[in-house]
């Protein structure tokens, strides 16, 4: 199942999908079978029959399978496996793709120490590093290396490496880095084109930073000086969007058409894809993601997360349409830490900061305002997963992390008790939401480190519990 050196356990979607683009074609060469293309309802799990595991989760469409998932990673490595005619998994993707997240998340946590906290100690800026880059939900998805973590993970590492950039742009407090812009819309366009679900925040994104654009310029606003500003910003975004569109169009008739609905799954979404997003999945979802604890268990781990459809049983309560969850820890338990990005609730805080604190509301707005549209495009979604909470933990971790400075900069003006006990509970907040990341990622969706190396487990067991 592999190793340190041996990575070999994962799936292959995105692989097949760059075999596809390697040949020019949009299919991948897998074959439903005749007896599926044969089937009457092939979307129906109850009527269809049996086929191989590989067709699980394709887009059946006019006799030919594709991958709803966003081709931006196969894009990526359609030349490199050319080059090196070897084939990529995606278990490699998931790594790459964690990996340059957390260099995007490190570079903005140093840019906005720099700008706005440059006074902080350099310690409370440096544990925020392995605290973003090991956070649940980030270990858990690389414990289970698929596609599903691959196309997310792509998602985030785009929306933040934009961010990264838009940041950049506007570095200068009079001037605005129109280059940095241009790579934060193709960023944002990549970030669409792995995760179609990260439309609604790269939306606001974009229109956030216009109109901070024209807050910015001098009154009155030269409309035609604007333009050229904001150009660089939406023409990747533009091409990026028809891009897209004629990608759908061209496999499903619809330039608004992922693939969803043709999905071969444990649901008939083809007759049911009215029901994906409901108001009726809020509750429960906001319980799973936010409230839902972990429980404790007598050996190595000690805690394991909870599958949030036995939450729903143990109450009497039925499921509502076609609501499912997984194994869910809310953010409140699995990631304390993040109660601090509630600071920013409190609209009279920035008086007592630092007088070395600058305002920083720009990265602020946009950090929470992509959060709560990605939250909440999750909270109405018919299936509640850990793995989608990569589609804000960044954002949230970042507003937290500012919220924690926030106390430390305080603390420099201000050196009252209350505030040297809240600067070391936060302390306390940072190392209890990395070892519970760390221990509920070994039990994760599917106990996939107990199952593919159970001698680890067995000695670890063996070495703390005597």
């Amino acid at each position: 199942f592999g190793n340190f050196t041996t990575w070999n356990h994962s799936t292959r979607y995105y692989t097949q999908l760059a075999d596809a683009f390697g040949k020019g074609q949009l299919y991948v060469d897998q074959s439903p079978g005749k007896a599926m293309l044969e089937a009457e309802d092939p979307y129906s799990p109850i009527t269809r029959p049996v086929f191989e595991d590989e067709v699980w989760d394709l887009s059946l469409y006019k006799g030919r399978l594709y991958l709803y998932w966003g081709p931006m990673p196969a894009l990526l490595i359609t030349p490199l496996q050319i080059l090196l005619d070897k084939k990529i998994a995606d278990i490699f993707l998931v790594y790459f793709f964690s990996a340059g997240l957390l260099i995007f998340n490190s570079l903005i946590i140093l840019k906005l120490r720099q700008k706005f906290f440059p006074n902080i100690p350099a310690w409370n800026v440096f544990i925020c590093i392995p605290l973003i880059g090991l956070i649940l939900p980030i270990l858990w998805s690389i414990n289970i290396p698929d596609v599903y973590e691959a196309a997310i993970g792509a998602g985030q590492f785009f929306l933040i490496g934009g961010f990264y950039f838009v940041l950049s742009a506007f570095e200068q407090d009079s001037f605005i880095d129109k280059q940095k812009l241009f790579w934060a819309g193709l960023f944002w366009a990549c970030s669409v084109g792995s995760r179609a679900i990260n439309t609604l925040s790269v939306i606001f994104l974009a229109a956030f930073v216009a109109l901070w654009i024209i807050k910015i310029l001098p009154k009155p606003v030269n409309w035609a000086k604007y333009l050229q500003t904001i150009l660089p910003l939406f023409i990747p975004l533009v091409i990026g969007a028809i891009a897209i569109g004629w990608y759908n169009w061209a496999r499903f008739d619809s330039p608004l058409e992922f693939g969803l609905r043709y999905q071969i799954t444990i649901y008939n979404l083809n007759k049911q894809m009215d029901l994906v997003f409901k108001p009726d999945y809020f509750l429960p979802n906001l319980y799973g993601y936010i409230l839902q604890p972990f429980e404790f268990v007598s050996k190595f781990p000690f805690i394991q997360p909870i599958t949030g459809s036995n939450i729903l049983n143990k109450l009497n309560l039925a499921p509502p349409y076609l609501y499912a969850a997984g194994r869910v820890t809310g953010l409140l338990f699995c990631a304390p830490f993040l109660v601090l990005s509630l600071i920013h609730l409190f609209p009279n805080r920035k008086k007592d900061l630092s007088d070395h604190a600058k305002p920083y509301n720009f990265p602020v707005y946009l950090l929470a305002g992509s959060f709560l549209i990605s939250l909440l495009t999750l909270l109405f979604y018919f299936f509640g997963q850990m793995r989608f909470l990569v589609d804000t933990i960044s954002q949230i971790t970042l507003l937290a992390i500012i919220g924690y400075w926030e106390l430390i900069s305080r603390r420099q003006k201000r050196n009252s008790s209350p505030l040297k006990y809240f600067t070391g509970l936060a302390n306390l907040l940072i190392v209890a939401t990395i070892c519970i990341s760390f221990l509920l990622a070994f039990s994760s969706e599917t106990s996939r480190m107990e199952r593919l190396n159970p001698l680890l487990i067995e000695r670890i067991n063996n070495f703390l519990i005597k």
